[in-house]
């Protein structure tokens, strides 16, 4: 064995060990004593190919970002399709990769901690995982409230709709305690999804209708000021 397919080995082992704490209980309170005993390696080896705690913290939310691509895609709808199946569409797979049994699990506790204790690596998370996903969204929701999508009213139909799927992740045990409900059963997610889509999909179009009203008041009010 080459010294290279060493270190190789090495650096996948701190990877792989890494990903696991740092899922577990988060960037401060992991330590790389722990990260180093699952991975059969020393300290120094963490110093050689990651320099330091930070870096390789930074290098496990890069990987898990990079594997969890693949679902980001899935989420991107045909351009065929009408602008309420594009939602339908998005809610759909968007809560079964949080929910589903191919669920990137440790990419989200990895996010998870992000929200409660963001580390300098949030960036990360937000520029190459949140933000595609976001921007996928919004495209959706500009179409469905045509002609009154501004940038603020987009952005905040958006991030409802997130909320909603994002909610029964990360408030799981409060949900199953509460509602006597396995999230992850695949019936559940299914109709979880539905309901998501239809209440989105009544709160965009309303939101457009108060929109167009609105500007018809404005305009109106307009008129009137020149005719006077």
């Amino acid at each position: 064995m080459s010294k290279g397919q060493n270190g190789t080995e090495t650096t996948d082992r701190l990877l792989a060990a890494a990903g696991e704490v740092f899922a577990e209980v988060g960037y401060r309170a992991a330590t790389l004593r722990e990260i180093c005993h699952r991975a059969q390696a020393n300290i120094a080896a963490v110093n050689y190919h990651f320099h330091d705690k930070q870096q390789l913290y930074t290098a496990v939310l890069r990987q898990a970002v990079l594997a969890a691509g693949e679902s980001l895609e899935l989420l991107a709808p045909r351009a065929t399709d009408t602008p309420e199946e594009k939602l339908r569409h998005f809610v759909h797979k968007f809560l079964d990769n949080l929910l589903g049994s191919e669920r990137p699990v440790q990419l989200l506790r990895l996010v998870a901690h992000e929200m409660v204790e963001p580390t300098p690596a949030l960036d990360l998370v937000v520029e190459q995982a949140v933000r595609p996903l976001k921007e996928i969204l919004s495209a959706i929701v500009a179409e469905l409230l045509e002609p009154a999508a501004d940038s603020p009213l987009v952005g905040d139909c958006a991030g409802s709709v997130l909320s909603q799927c994002s909610n029964y992740h990360h408030s799981e045990a409060f949900i199953q305690r509460l509602d006597h409900i396995n999230v992850h059963d695949p019936a559940t997610i299914e109709h979880l999804a539905d309901h998501i889509f239809r209440f989105s999909l009544g709160g965009i179009q309303a939101m457009a209708a108060c929109a167009e009203s609105a500007d018809r008041g404005e305009s109106a009010t307009a008129t009137q000021r020149k005719r006077v």
